[in-house]
C-alpha cells in the first residue's frame, strides 16, 4: 500500500513549498476582500522605500484613528478590531524591521490613544483591549532594538499621559514594559524627571500611573533604596507595607523587612485595571503573618516566629501554617505539636471550618469520625465543599458519606429547590447503595427510618418524588 504523502503545515516551510507565485496570487485575492490586510501590505511595500515611506502612511492611519469620533456600533466591532491589528502589526513587524526607534515612536502615540478608543467601542469580549495589551508587549521589544539616541527621547513621549489615574492601565503598562529594557543612564534620568515634577494629589484614594513607573524602573535598575524611598514618601493610605517587607527579606535586610511588616496597612477600595489582567501583573498581597514569621527566622528568633504561625493556625485553623510550624518543630517536638493541633480542631466551634482542616491534611480518618460524631451539625447550603468531600468518603467511609448526602438532600428537598431535584434524587439513590455496605449506617438511624420520615414531612413534594424509582425507597 502506498505510504500517503506528508501533509504541509501552515508554517514557513509548507509556505515555502507553494512557491512565490501562488503566494504573491493569495495575497492579492486577500487583499481584495480584506481592507485591514490590505493595508498591511501596503505599509510592508512602503517599507521597501524606506522609513520615511512608512512612516508617512502610519503616521496617515494614526491620525485618522484619532480624530474618529462616532460610536463602533456592534456589527462593526470585528472589523474595527481587524483594523486595530493591522495598525498595530505595521508598526510593529514592518516599520520596527525599518527603524524600531521611529516605530516605537507611533506604537506609544497607538497606547496612548486607547481611552478614546475604549470610548467608542463596548469590547465586551475584551479583544480590543487585548491588541493594546500586545502593543505594550512589543514596546518593549522594540525598545531593545532602538538606537541609544532614540531610547534617550523615549521618557519624553510617555511623561506627559502619567499624570493622574490611569483607570484602564495602558498608560502604565506601557511605560512599565519600557522601563524594564532602557539603559541605565536613560532610567536615572527619567527617575529624576518624575520625582521632581510628578506630585500625589491630597486625598487621592488611588495610585497615580507614575507610581508604578517609578517602582518599574527602580525594579530595573536594581535599586532597592529607590523602591523603599518611593514607599516613605506616599500617603499612608497608599502604603503596601508588606510588598516593601518582601522586597527587604528577599534582599537579607531582615531588621528593615521585620519594620515594614509590621506596619499597619490601611484598608482601601480596590479594583483590577483591564491591562493588569491581560498583562498577569495583578499579584496578591504577600500573606502578612507567614512573611513575618520568615523573618523572625531570619533574625535568629524561632520562638517568636513559632508563637506567630500557631496563633495563625489558631485563628483561621491555617493548614500551611501549622505545616510550617511542624516544620520548624524541633526533634519529638512535632508529634507532640500534632496531637495538640488536631485536639484544638476536634473544640473548634465551627464544625465546617474544623471538617476543611482535615480533608486539607488531609486525614480523612479524623474527619469521617469528626462527621459522623455531629451527624446533625452540617448544612447542605455549603454543598460545593460537602459534595466533594462526601465523595471522599464514599470508598472507605460510608457512614461519614450517609450524613453528608443527607445533609445535601435535606436542604434541596426541605426548601423546596425544584430546579435541584434532580440532584436529590441521585443522592437518595446514593444513600441506598450506602445503606446496603458494611458500616454504611454506623450510629445513625436505618435508610428505611430515614426515608420514611421524609415522605412524612415531605410527601405532597410530588415533583420531587417523580424523579426518584420507587426501588431505592427502601434499603431492603
Amino acid at each position: 500500500m502506498a505510504k500517503a504523502a506528508k501533509k504541509a503545515k501552515l508554517d514557513q516551510d509548507g509556505l515555502t513549498v507553494l512557491g512565490l507565485e501562488r503566494l504573491v496570487q493569495i495575497a492579492l485575492d486577500e487583499a481584495a476582500l480584506n481592507p485591514s490586510f490590505k493595508k498591511r501590505l501596503n505599509a510592508a511595500l512602503a517599507g521597501i522605500g524606506g522609513a520615511a515611506g512608512v512612516a508617512k502612511l502610519i503616521d496617515s492611519r494614526l491620525a485618522m484613528l484619532e480624530k474618529a469620533r462616532s460610536r463602533i456600533r456592534w456589527q462593526k466591532e470585528r472589523a474595527f478590531g481587524n483594523d486595530l491589528e493591522s495598525i498595530s502589526a505595521s508598526i510593529v513587524k514592518e516599520f520596527g524591521a525599518v527603524d524600531p526607534g521611529m516605530a516605537l515612536e507611533r506604537l506609544i502615540r497607538f497606547v496612548l490613544g486607547y481611552e478614546g478608543i475604549a470610548e467608542r467601542v463596548n469590547d465586551s469580549s475584551g479583544r480590543i483591549a487585548g491588541i493594546y495589551g500586545q502593543a505594550c508587549e512589543a514596546a518593549g521589544r522594540l525598545t531593545q532594538a532602538a538606537s541609544a539616541e532614540q531610547q534617550a527621547q523615549i521618557p519624553m513621549l510617555i511623561t506627559p499621559a502619567l499624570g493622574g489615574m490611569d483607570y484602564h492601565g495602558f498608560r502604565t503598562l506601557l511605560a512599565v514594559r519600557i522601563a524594564a529594557v532602557l539603559s541605565p543612564g536613560v532610567l536615572k534620568a527619567w527617575d529624576e524627571t518624575l520625582a521632581a515634577t510628578m506630585k500625589i494629589p491630597v486625598g487621592t484614594a488611588f495610585l497615580p500611573a507614575f507610581v508604578y513607573v517609578r517602582r518599574a524602573i527602580a525594579d530595573a535598575r536594581g535599586d532597592l533604596d529607590t523602591h523603599v524611598a518611593i514607599e516613605e514618601a506616599l500617603p499612608e493610605a497608599l502604603r503596601e507595607p508588606t510588598v516593601i517587607a518582601e522586597r527587604l527579606f528577599a534582599a537579607g535586610r531582615h531588621a528593615e523587612a521585620l519594620i515594614w511588616v509590621r506596619k499597619h496597612r490601611k484598608s482601601r477600595i480596590g479594583f483590577a485595571r483591564r491591562a493588569d489582567i491581560l498583562s498577569g501583573d495583578l499579584k496578591p498581597l504577600p500573606d502578612k503573618e507567614r512573611l513575618e514569621a520568615a523573618i523572625l527566622d531570619g533574625l535568629k528568633d524561632r520562638p517568636a516566629s513559632q508563637a506567630l504561625r500557631w496563633q495563625a493556625f489558631e485563628q483561621r485553623l491555617d493548614v500551611e501554617m501549622l505545616r510550617e510550624y511542624i516544620a520548624k518543630a524541633g526533634d519529638f517536638e512535632e508529634f507532640e505539636a500534632l496531637d495538640k493541633a488536631f485536639a484544638f480542631v476536634e473544640r473548634h466551634s465551627n464544625p465546617h471550618a474544623a471538617l476543611r482542616f482535615y480533608l486539607a491534611w488531609p486525614r480523612l480518618d479524623l474527619a469521617a469520625r469528626y462527621v459522623v460524631a455531629r451527624a446533625d451539625a452540617w448544612e447542605g447550603e455549603f454543598y460545593e465543599f460537602l459534595l466533594p468531600a462526601a465523595k471522599a468518603f464514599e470508598e472507605d467511609h460510608p457512614a461519614a458519606a450517609t450524613v453528608l448526602y443527607r445533609a445535601l438532600l435535606d436542604r434541596i428537598i426541605g426548601r423546596g429547590l425544584s430546579q435541584a431535584y434532580g440532584y436529590g434524587a441521585d443522592y437518595l439513590a446514593t444513600l441506598f447503595t450506602l445503606a446496603a455496605r458494611p458500616g454504611g449506617n454506623d450510629g445513625l438511624i436505618s435508610h428505611d427510618a430515614y426515608v420514611a420520615a421524609l415522605r412524612k414531612e415531605h410527601g405532597r413534594k410530588y415533583d420531587f418524588w417523580e424523579f426518584v424509582p420507587p426501588d431505592i425507597y427502601r434499603s431492603q
